[in-house]
């Protein structure tokens, strides 16, 4: 256990210091930007009427007409974004203390999840390009980029789960890498109709069924991998944990999907909730095997 402890305390440099930095910093720049463009649709009613009576993608495959008469949906999903990326950096930084206090291999991933939250505030831009008739490619690259964060933290909650069942790879940079190239290859090649635009402010895509099964299959395999380490580990909290990343899991789709006021306070409820769930589990699980260190 004592050499666990050494390497965890290894990765706790200045160079992990100041890439957390920099990313809370991209993070809080697409949280303004999305406030920005808040700002911008309310004060421009004649491009905030371009967003009315979008067509809604109801968890896939369904699809119903939005009521003509809320002007001001897009504001809320813009705002609701916004709102989950200040859970996410708020979280963040509270995961990260635990990371320096006693180091678990999986925060680092959590908090990269955490983080990406920030890019699902790219729909400002979207909206604000469809609202003034701009360049449909540029909303498209942005409808990308959320994709792209959405399977990155995806991908990261996977290897947070692998690491409950003490996986043993411990270089970070090569699994961010990983990460980060497969969800941009993921996110580079799934087709995008550019002729339907959503109440979500993303464009819709061409292959919902893949991208679905994909979304799903790895949401199962990181709640299989966070529960299977109830029995590796003869530890019950490991199951509590996996009931925290389930509500992540969860609100990231409700906050992706929805469209309703009401729903989406739900999502960022149930966003709070399991990052609240997962920072508590994981800093009694691991001040517990630091004190049997």
């Amino acid at each position: 256990m004592s050499q666990r402890t050494s390497y965890y305390a290894g990765m706790r440099t200045p160079a992990a210091t100041v890439t957390f930095r920099a990313a809370l910093l991209l993070s809080a720049l697409f949280t303004a930007a999305a406030a920005a463009g808040i700002v911008f649709l309310v004060g421009r009613p004649d491009g905030l009427s371009q967003l009315r009576a979008l067509v809604t993608n109801r968890w896939w495959f369904q699809y119903l007409d939005v009521d003509p008469g809320p002007a001001l949906g897009a504001v809320w999903r813009v705002a609701a974004a916004a709102v989950a990326a200040c859970i996410g950096i708020g979280a963040s930084l509270q995961a990260y203390a635990l990371f320096r206090k006693g180091g678990s291999p999986l925060l680092p991933f959590v908090i990269l999840f955490l983080l990406v939250l920030s890019l699902e505030c790219l729909r400002a831009g979207t909206a604000l390009l469809f609202a003034e008739d701009s360049s449909i490619a540029a909303a498209i690259v942005l409808t990308r980029v959320m994709y792209w964060g959405r399977f990155v933290g995806l991908l990261s909650l996977l290897v947070a789960g692998l690491y409950c069942v003490d996986m043993k790879y411990r270089k970070f940079g090569v699994l961010c890498g990983v990460v980060f190239l497969v969800s941009f290859a993921m996110a580079a090649y799934i087709p995008i109709d550019r002729t339907v635009f959503l109440a979500q402010l993303t464009w819709k895509l061409g292959d919902e069924q893949g991208v679905w099964f994909v979304n799903f299959m790895i949401g199962l395999l990181v709640l299989a991998t966070t529960a299977a380490a109830a029995v590796s580990r003869r530890d019950r909290r490991f199951l509590l944990l996996a009931l925290g990343m389930a509500a992540l899991l969860a609100s990231r789709e409700i906050l992706f999907f929805a469209v309703n006021p009401w729903v989406l306070v739900g999502g960022l409820a149930c966003l709070a909730a399991g990052a609240a769930v997962c920072l508590r589990t994981l800093s009694v699980l691991y001040r517990k095997a630091g004190e049997e260190s």
